[in-house]
């Protein structure tokens, strides 16, 4: 793991958690659900909110299973679904490393 990767924080259009605006060359920092909190990211000297597209990806989450959840779902609800998760691989790695322990024999 590089140690040297870290959140890039740039900027800040207000004093709450939703207005940092991090840099597209960093890591991105948690995602909250709700109150209108939607990531913001700056983009060839502008900042813009990251689409449901790109939150979805952030989580780990790959285009198909955003594409069939956008069919049936707002994109408030699809912001909201990318708060709510937790990180696929980093769920999956906390899994592998409990099932190599043995605890569960």
């Amino acid at each position: 793991m590089n140690s040297e990767i870290t959140i890039q924080k740039i900027g800040r259009i207000n004093s709450s958690q939703d207005g940092v605006i991090v840099s597209s060359e960093g890591i991105a920092p948690t995602h909250t659900a709700g109150h209108g909190n939607t990531p913001k990211i700056i983009d060839n000297l502008r900042v813009r909110k990251l689409t449901p597209l790109e939150c979805w990806r952030l989580m780990g989450f790959d285009d198909e299973d955003y594409y069939k959840a956008e069919k049936v779902n707002s994109k408030t609800q699809l912001y909201k679904q990318a708060g709510n998760s937790i990180v696929v691989n980093v769920l999956e790695a906390i899994f592998k490393n409990l099932l190599s322990t043995g605890i569960f024999d």
